[in-house]
């Protein structure tokens, strides 16, 4: 998951962990824009593995070819897009 916060960090992506439960609508997390800055927002009460597919899946909508990125993380990435 650093790894996946690392590069929304290079790709000046703010990742923001926050209670997003609410009881007139449910929400777990995902990419959204904010004042023309992209955020991922993500409940902090999530499981790692929901938290990883939140991730890499926002950040798969990015150009990251100018970006060097392991290739495990390559092949996550690659696999959120489909």
């Amino acid at each position: 998951m650093e790894y996946l916060e690392d590069l929304a960090l290079k790709l000046g992506v703010e990742v923001v962990y926050e209670k997003l439960e609410n009881r007139d609508f449910l929400a777990t997390g995902g990419l959204c824009k904010v004042k023309g800055k992209h955020k991922i927002f993500i409940d902090r009460s999530e499981a790692v593995e929901r938290r990883i597919e939140i991730l890499s899946r926002a950040l798969s909508c990015f150009n990251r070819e100018d970006i060097y990125i392991l290739p495990y993380i390559r092949e996550i990435l690659q696999k959120a897009r489909e």
